[in-house]
């Protein structure tokens, strides 16, 4: 074949390969028609023919558009400047509606071009979809480590699973801008059998606690938030909405304190406590079975989370920050 070509085919090639397959004609023949290389032919038909449906141009050329159109996404993350970021925060545990929400806020604030903003469908994408993300098995690194996607569409749920939530738009701004202590975020880090790890932290003192769940339960998860925060200094928690979650009213008046929740989806909305996760998830990866964890051991683990220097901190501890605010609030005490 002289002169062949590597390209791309485009929709009026298609259109040409399904008559000259309708004439009879050989893979060979069609490639030197169309002056390719006659693997190109082969792989075309190969990948968008059929059995029944056999080899048509319209069914080709919109599964090579739906094709091209996951790639260019796949791509944008793996290639693009954002794409160590969002590879990164991945591995970190952050969900991809957290990236998102942060790309979202960081150009919002001037800190990123608008051109490296990716939505959260495309990062779930680039995590089952792309090559990327199946060679090195992104999937573990999410909230639920399924290896496949369960989409949520058409899942019945009832109406207001949680009674009475506040939604953290009426969270004062003091809160939002870490301005005082006592308000903190918690969250639950699923892992095998239904086993779970509660983690709570301080907004501003990044200040960790971690309490084992046998049972990812309402009653359960209601138990370990009071037992918990009832030694420390408390104004506010803020939630996701897991169902976990739904008995918020007994922990609002049994600490005496205010509740928010993120909004569904939303899990940047606490980032902190979205941090701290993946902090955990290198103690305890996602695949680790809690059989044999005590909670001597994630007491030791927060331990080591509470006395690491932190760069938001001025490189002090939570531990330091912790004591030295306590110790404020003992003065103000004495002196009331």
């Amino acid at each position: 074949m002289k002169n062949e070509q590597y390209r791309h085919l485009n929709e009026h090639d298609r259109v040409r390969i399904e008559v000259y397959l309708s004439e009879g004609k050989s893979q060979y023949e069609i490639a030197s028609l169309l002056n390719v290389n006659r693997s190109t032919i082969s792989r075309e038909i190969k990948k968008r023919g059929g059995i029944l449906r056999g080899y048509t141009a319209n069914y080709a050329q919109k599964d090579y558009q739906r094709a091209k159109q996951h790639c260019g996404i796949r791509s944008k993350i793996k290639h693009h400047a954002i794409g160590s970021f969002v590879i990164d925060r991945i591995k970190h545990g952050w969900s991809p509606e957290t990236i998102s929400g942060r790309l979202k806020k960081e150009i919002t604030e001037g800190k990123r071009p608008e051109d490296e903003y990716v939505n959260h469908e495309s990062i779930y994408r680039f995590i089952y979809e792309s090559d990327y993300g199946k060679r090195e098995k992104l999937y573990q690194y999410l909230r639920n480590g399924k290896k496949r996607r369960t989409k949520k569409y058409g899942k019945k749920t009832k109406h207001e699973i949680i009674p009475n939530r506040v939604f953290i738009d009426e969270r004062p701004e003091e809160i939002n801008n870490r301005t005082s202590i006592g308000h903190w975020e918690g969250d639950t880090i699923i892992y095998a059998h239904k086993q779970a790890i509660q983690s709570i932290v301080e907004r501003k003192l990044k200040y960790t606690m971690l309490t084992k769940l046998n049972r990812k339960t309402a009653e359960e998860s209601t138990s370990a938030f009071v037992n918990q925060l009832e030694d420390y200094y408390v104004e506010s928690l803020t939630l996701d909405n897991g169902t976990e979650n739904r008995r918020h009213e007994v922990i609002a008046e049994e600490l005496g304190i205010s509740i928010f929740f993120c909004h569904p989806y939303h899990s940047w909305e606490k980032g902190t406590n979205e941090n701290t996760n993946g902090l955990v998830r290198r103690y305890l990866p996602r695949e680790s079975s809690l059989e044999d964890i005590t909670q001597h051991d994630l007491n030791d683990i927060a331990w080591e989370l509470n006395n690491r220097p932190r760069k938001t901190l001025d490189y002090a501890t939570p531990q330091e920050i912790l004591e030295l605010e306590y110790s404020k609030l003992s003065v103000v005490a004495l002196n009331s």
